[in-house]
């Protein structure tokens, strides 16, 4: 059996883990002394007194039988560890899950640590910048790449040097031991992993892989959009060719000039129904059979993010009808289509939007559904979990939003050039409505759904920090129940 050398970390002179144990709790404690949560403070103390603890707090629980999934995606991984959660838990799987998002390296050794042993299986959520820094030391059973997008620029750099460390991350892992499910419709995924896949082999191991994607034309969309990264073969540089493409550079694509073409997948969604923003209706093709889903998150990237759940728990055990089970209840992860009931009468609901794709996505979900968009908002931020560069923007196609709202109010750190963005895309200047608060926006949004639409219905996109604002407003008012430890705390208007 191939084996794997310690890992850098591992390697690091340190405290004893039980000394950086007993520290880490007393700063939890301490820091909820103080009224504060605690978050991933855990983490980030034994991440300093003891650098191997996530490599010996994974060998410990794998010692006691625990299997982990890491899922990393640019897009949709809140989304898909809780629908994988869900199902494993359906299934009886007492599941350690970092619930809250806390995809860094000191959330998950966090979680890792907080779980005190209990669980039998791990699923993590992992940031695509945290994939390579932790996978080496948690040696998972299981890793799911869902997509690469163009995402914080600033932060990551471009794809191709991401790309370039989740291959060499893959080499780092014990191709024995370790499934890989992938994507299957992103050829930048697709080809790291042909390539791990080719070292493996070289080396005598014959791999085990589960590639999953789409397979209905009738949702496709017409060529690729504006803002598709991924154009290119990776093997030979030369422009793709796409028979489909579905969301972004997702797609059913092939280089004409080396050969390289996209796997066919394992896991499959061979018919798709999107009703608005009511439920989907899914067909799905597995080694274990076909069967129908109904998926209650509108949106077809998150039929992807069904999808790739669907193909982690397949490998993992779970039945068909136990993961139909666990989609017809699956809910939206905070923030993302997360619809909020609003005293009086009406709701909000929380688009969380971070990038060109993302947001195309959600704008055409929301035209699609022909549904009264009158009273929108969108917020955006530049602070350094939203990245500082905000320039994606304008590679989205904001256009028929813009259309159909006729208004729009904008809020946040770099609402003036949103507010911009909105009159190069058409919207006459009186009808962008400037409210730099970002709880003050939300009132105004209300306002306009009940002076203005029939339902009371208003929709907010939001960037991820300015999300958390205004989900901790809505917390505070108690129209939703808190969901993060980290969440800020506001004054709850009267």
């Amino acid at each position: 059996m191939a084996t794997t050398p310690p890992s850098r970390s591992s390697r690091r002179l340190g405290l004893p883990l039980p000394l950086a144990k007993l520290a880490a709790s007393a700063a939890r404690l301490l820091s909820r002394a103080t009224g504060r949560e605690g978050g991933a403070l855990p983490g980030r103390v034994l991440m300093a007194l003891a650098p191997g603890a996530l490599a010996k707090l994974s060998a410990k629980a794998r010692k006691r039988g625990r299997r982990t999934v890491l899922v990393s995606a640019t897009n949709g991984k809140t989304t898909l560890t809780a629908m994988l959660a869900e199902m494993l838990q359906s299934e009886g799987h007492q599941v350690v899950h970092n619930v809250t998002g806390a995809n860094l390296r000191s959330g998950i050794i966090t979680t890792m640590y907080q779980s005190r042993g209990r669980g039998d299986v791990a699923v993590l959520e992992t940031d695509e910048a945290t994939l390579p820094l932790v996978a080496p030391d948690i040696q998972p059973e299981v890793i799911l790449l869902g997509n690469l997008f163009r995402d914080q620029l600033d932060r990551f750099g471009e794809l191709e040097v991401l790309a370039d460390r989740w291959r060499a991350t893959l080499g780092a892992l014990d191709p024995t031991r370790v499934t890989v499910v992938f994507d299957a419709d992103d050829p930048l995924i697709a080809a790291l992993v042909e390539d791990y896949v080719a070292h493996a082999s070289a080396a005598g191991v014959t791999p085990r892989v589960v590639p999953y994607g789409l397979e209905d034309p009738a949702v496709a969309q017409q060529g690729l959009p504006h803002a598709a990264d991924s154009r290119f073969c990776r093997r030979c540089g030369s422009a793709l060719t796409y028979a489909h493409s579905w969301v972004g550079h997702l797609g059913a694509w092939h280089c004409d000039n080396c050969g390289l073409t996209r796997p066919d997948p394992e896991v499959a969604a061979t018919k798709v129904v999107l009703d608005g923003l009511g439920a989907s209706h899914v067909h799905l093709r597995t080694p274990n059979g076909e069967f129908d889903v109904r998926l209650k998150i509108p949106g077809l990237y998150n039929v992807y993010n069904a999808v790739g759940a669907i193909a982690a728990a397949t490998v993992l055990g779970v039945p068909n009808a136990r993961i139909a089970e666990a989609l017809d209840e699956a809910s939206p992860a905070f923030g993302r289509f997360e619809r909020i009931p609003v005293p009086g009468g009406g709701t909000i609901t929380l688009l969380l939007v971070k990038n060109p794709t993302g947001l195309n996505e959600v704008v055409r979900t929301l035209t699609a559904s022909n549904i009264d968009v009158t009273a929108s908002l969108f917020a955006l931020n530049d602070l350094t979990a939203d990245g500082r560069d905000t320039s994606w923007i304008w590679d989205a196609d904001v256009e028929p939003l813009l259309e159909r709202a006729g208004a729009i109010v904008v809020t946040g750190e770099r609402a003036a050039e949103f507010g911009l963005r909105a009159i190069y895309g058409g919207l006459d200047p009186d009808g962008v409505i400037y409210e730099p608060d970002i709880e003050d926006a939300m009132y105004r949004v209300l306002e306009r759904a009940r002076d203005f639409t029939e339902h009371h219905h208003a929709y907010a996109l939001v960037t991820y920090t300015a999300m958390l604002k205004m989900r901790a407003v809505i917390a505070n008012q108690g129209w939703a129940q808190r969901y993060w430890a980290n969440e800020p705390r506001t004054k709850a208007r009267r």
